[in-house]
């Protein structure tokens, strides 16, 4: 199955976001995040001169450490490609979530830490997907710990109904 067929078009931008999850070996997991935009087209730049097809003028990779409590222990990004020259200073203030907690009031916890006039855009709106792929993760290796008869810390335990209840459609039905 897929979408509905289009109308005759034409591709002028790309946007791949890639994030991956990485259980350590000291018990701690790193959430990984990538964002990188292209132009189907060369354009003019101030800072760089022309931007050729295809060449990211947008490229941030972001990393966040979490324990098994979904809390930030560490946090690193850097900003390879921005149109602006002054644009990797974005991610300057990211060790800023450093003791914030993923969970309900997320988005809204890193817009005061990292957002607005003293962040990035493209890095404050990477959090998001790095939160669900955290919450992938995590709980998908407790998940797997339990089926293979190994205990694991449960970061979401006997709370999780409560904590994924009306989530999602799937989670506002008695599903779980």
């Amino acid at each position: 199955m897929d979408l509905p067929g289009p109308t005759d078009r034409k591709l002028i931008h790309n946007r791949k976001i890639n994030c991956k999850g990485y259980k350590r070996t000291d018990g701690d997991f790193d959430i990984e995040a990538e964002l990188i935009d292209s132009k189907t087209y060369d354009f003019p730049s101030k800072t760089h001169g022309t931007v050729f097809k295809d060449t990211p003028y947008h490229h941030m990779k972001l990393r966040i450490t979490v324990d098994s409590n979904m809390t930030v222990k560490d946090a690193a990004a850097i900003t390879l490609s921005g149109p602006y020259s002054i644009c990797p200073q974005g991610a300057n203030n990211f060790k800023n979530l450093i003791g914030v907690k993923i969970g309900p009031g997320w988005k809204r916890r890193v817009f005061s830490k990292i957002g607005g006039s003293s962040g990035c855009t493209h890095i404050t709106e990477l959090t998001g997907p790095m939160a669900t792929t955290a919450y992938q993760t995590i709980g998908g290796e407790i998940s797997r710990q339990k089926r293979i008869g190994k205990k694991s810390k449960n970061f979401i335990g006997d709370d999780k109904k409560v904590m994924l209840n009306n989530s999602c459609i799937a989670y506002s039905k008695a599903i779980f």
